[in-house]
């Protein structure tokens, strides 16, 4: 029964501890649409020319980020995600049985 304690409080730790940590990710997406001032000008400036106006030509280009160690922590996420995934399950399945 200690294990079972044992187990469960590891597997919070580690929940909480990525939840917390993947606040700090969400914070990109939210200024993904930003303009810069140089869209902002070029934007005036068709503008005043009556030029067709094209929402993506203002928005700057995204960058492709992945790597190879970007790739090995998405695969190491994924391998964490299923340890958690089948320790849930065990936890509920033995907690289930015992009562």
């Amino acid at each position: 029964m200690n294990k079972v304690f044992k187990l469960l409080g590891i597997v919070i730790i580690i929940l909480f501890l990525s939840l917390y940590f993947s606040k700090y990710n969400n914070e990109y997406y939210e200024n993904k649409n930003d303009l810069t001032e140089e869209a902002i000008k070029k934007y005036e400036k068709d503008l005043k020319e009556g030029k067709k106006i094209i929402p993506s030509e203002y928005i700057p280009k995204e960058k492709d980020y992945n790597n190879t160690v970007s790739r090995m922590g998405m695969k190491a996420s994924r391998i964490i995600e299923k340890i958690i995934n089948n320790s849930v399950k065990y936890a509920v399945k033995y907690i289930d049985n015992s009562s």
